[in-house]
């Protein structure tokens, strides 16, 4: 009977208009279960949109954190870089001011302990480099070979306890014995008498009395005087010019035969 009367319904509709001016009305009790049959689709579509969206998010958010950690590396090579050039731009500067001939090298290693400083370059005897050769950077004298191989040489750092280097007060002349202290910041010159004109800021350059350092490059610089009652010395502290641990290329003087010892 209910199949009878829809069929009858729509007949009448169709041909006759019947329900024409009623139906805008019968669509407001449709409506809600319209809403409700539709709202789960709905739902499941906001969530699909929302999660797609956020991974999204998620996605280009580790890409940009990529990049910027690219781009992060790439600035600390580029200044890494900037930095090792005006390096060697000193480097260059400096060995032009050497009156003796120069082999340019390397540091491949690094050695140190609590009183021991030592380097290991890239240059050996293959390549002209001897026990006793000084060595110097860009701003002063750094040590002297120690060892050598064919490939390779270690370096003593003039900061090493067991290291010593003649030097020369440039501003009087005072020659004295500069020792290493085990520490890469600060130096000891020995036996000064009290006498002597010394100051805070005098520069000590090598003497050339051992006949291994040649006259005249930059050592230290004086940090402090302290005289104490009843020595006969005074205490110097000086800070070394080189930048001790931190110089990457060096250069090895090379003195005449008869000068090597």
């Amino acid at each position: 009977m209910l199949v009878i009367l829809s069929v009858a319904m729509i007949v009448a509709d169709v041909r006759y208009s019947a329900f024409s001016q009623v139906r805008p009305y019968l669509t407001l009790l449709v409506t809600p279960i319209q809403v409700v049959v539709n709202t789960p689709q709905k739902m499941f579509n906001w969530a699909g949109e929302h999660l797609a969206s956020r991974e999204g998010l998620v996605r280009e958010n580790k890409s940009l954190q990529a990049e910027i950690l690219l781009l992060r590396s790439r600035q600390q090579r580029l200044e890494s870089l900037q930095a090792e050039n005006v390096r060697l731009r000193e480097l260059l500067d400096a060995s032009q001011r050497v009156d003796e001939k120069v082999v340019m090298a390397e540091v491949i290693g690094f050695d140190q302990n609590a009183y021991s400083h030592r380097l290991m370059i890239d240059k050996g005897f293959s390549s002209g480099a001897y026990v006793g050769q000084p060595v110097l950077d860009a701003t002063g004298v750094l040590g002297q070979v120690v060892e050598t191989s064919a490939y390779s040489s270690r370096v003593l750092l003039i900061a090493d306890a067991n290291h010593f280097v003649p030097v020369q007060l440039s501003r009087t002349g005072f020659r004295g014995i500069l020792r290493g202290t085990g520490s890469v910041t600060v130096m000891e010159l020995m036996s000064v008498p009290r006498s002597v004109d010394i100051r805070k800021g005098d520069v000590l350059t090598t003497s050339g009395l051992d006949n291994r350092f040649p006259s005249g490059y930059p050592v230290g610089v004086v940090r402090s005087v302290k005289y104490t009652q009843g020595k006969a010395y005074a205490d110097v502290e000086v800070v070394p010019l080189a930048q001790l641990g931190r110089s990457r290329h060096v250069m090895l003087i090379e003195k005449p035969k008869a000068g090597r010892s």
